[in-house]
């Protein structure tokens, strides 16, 4: 079978940039690096956010909610636009949500338009990963494995910064922090000899995107929603949301060559990749809830706590360089199993002893496992997936993975109100440990 002209586009293109020495690696990581502010840096701005807008924990938690769903519904879609349409119209838009979404967040008045504003930046951080993906799934084979160590190692180092960048946007304005993920848009440019055009002009399948963004929607609705609300609101959610799923299952079915491939969902092993994914990013999502208000309670300020988490993030960019080191020696299922053991118990300890040291070593260890598993997860569905449809794919598992992530963040938030943060921590900890259990399955 003959490949799509898109595709021999950019292999031929992302070939002569490689071996004319550019690292194609470090490039595409700082593409998609600034994704990783949208929930470190603003997780920082939480308290200095809670005061201008008179908003309470589970108001402030649709902060990184609507990012989650935002990211997840923006990655899937524009994944599958870059099988479909090539990476440079995806980019060209993701710039266009990106700015409209900043320019909302800096002048909105209220914590509603606040999340407004976050939803449309992070579609637009959404299309920017999906892209930066795809192009890195589909560099040359004889490069691909660098590529991908590096462009590990660079989401590692922008999750090392992040506090801090966060802390120091918050100084000057707490709406600077959320808007971070702005930032990709002055990396597009040296990415763009990387990325393929529009050489085909296949149509999306946009109501399969709808009805799967429908069920994305509600899942994080039904989550954070379901304890302020009264169980007939509840159950008509959680009914919108499972007729969504089944709408997308029969158009699936009938249209095999949907939005959706037929037999992802239904393969082993992206089960299992989802499970650890999500596992991971729950975590992740809640650690970063959590652990601005537990500091700020033993009497950090903002910026203090953008110091503090700073060189466990340090310690974290390393691990996990070292780590993407291990993956080629080891099997990748051992070091997935790792990092989301590590993870677990670094959470109950933080729950048991909630002292400074212990929550520094809770966010390293959760942004050391959330570098690891991207950068492995991608080159796992590389290895099962073929070229035309890995940006597809690779989106598909990106919104699973920040579902997980925007679940963990309400169930933190629902759990914080009855029995303190401590506790809500220790509950989402389970999230990492069912992902060991996954990761151990993994062929």
């Amino acid at each position: 079978m003959t490949a799509p002209a898109s595709t021999l586009t950019l292999t031929s293109t992302a070939s002569s940039v490689v071996r004319s020495g550019s690292p194609a690696g470090w490039q595409l990581g700082v593409l998609y690096g600034p994704a990783v502010y949208g929930v470190s840096a603003a997780a920082v701005a939480l308290p200095d956010a809670a005061t201008h807008l008179h908003a309470n924990a589970a108001g402030l938690a649709w902060i990184l909610t609507a990012y989650a769903a935002g990211v997840g519904v923006g990655a899937v879609t524009a994944g599958r636009l870059t099988d479909l349409w090539g990476t440079r119209r995806v980019l060209l838009s993701a710039a266009a949500l990106l700015t409209l979404g900043a320019l909302i967040c800096a002048v909105a008045p209220t914590l509603h338009t606040v999340v407004i504003g976050r939803v449309l930046l992070a579609t637009g951080s959404g299309a920017v990963m999906a892209a930066a993906l795809a192009s890195t799934a589909r560099l040359p084979a004889a490069h691909r494995r660098a590529s991908m160590a590096t462009f590990g190692a660079c989401m590692a180092g922008f999750a090392a910064t992040a506090p801090l960048a966060g802390a120091l946007a918050a100084h000057w304005s707490w709406r600077a922090a959320l808007i971070l993920p702005v930032l990709s848009i002055a990396a597009i440019p040296s990415c763009w000899p990387l990325t393929a055009p529009a050489t085909q002009h296949d149509r999306l399948d946009w109501p399969g995107a709808g009805l799967l963004a429908a069920v994305a929607a509600g899942l994080l609705l039904t989550a954070q929603t379901a304890p302020h609300t009264s169980a007939l609101t509840t159950a008509i959610l959680a009914a919108a949301t499972a007729a969504a799923a089944l709408g997308l299952a029969a158009r699936t079915r009938i249209h095999p060559g949907g939005f959706l491939t037929r037999g992802i969902l239904s393969a082993g092993w992206f089960h299992k990749a989802t499970i650890i994914g999500a596992g991971v990013y729950a975590a992740l999502f809640a650690v970063l809830y959590t652990a601005p208000h537990l500091l700020n309670q033993q009497g950090y300020s903002t910026m203090q706590i953008g110091v503090l988490l700073l060189p466990g993030a340090v310690i974290g960019a390393a691990l996990a360089r070292l780590a993407a080191l291990a993956a080629r020696r080891l099997p990748a299922r051992h070091v997935l199993a790792a990092v989301s053991v590590i993870l677990a118990a670094t959470m109950l300890n933080a729950a048991i002893t909630p002292r400074p040291w212990t929550i520094v070593a809770t966010a390293t260890a959760a942004f050391t496992a959330s570098a690891i598993t991207q950068m492995l997860l991608t080159t796992h569905v590389t290895a099962h997936t073929a070229v035309e449809s890995r940006g597809g794919v690779s989106g598909l598992l990106t919104l699973a993975t920040f579902l997980g992530g925007g679940c963990g963040t309400a169930l933190c938030a629902t759990l914080w109100q009855t029995w303190g943060p401590a506790a809500a921590l220790a509950v989402v900890a389970i999230a990492p440990a069912l992902g060991a259990l996954a990761a151990r399955r993994i062929r």
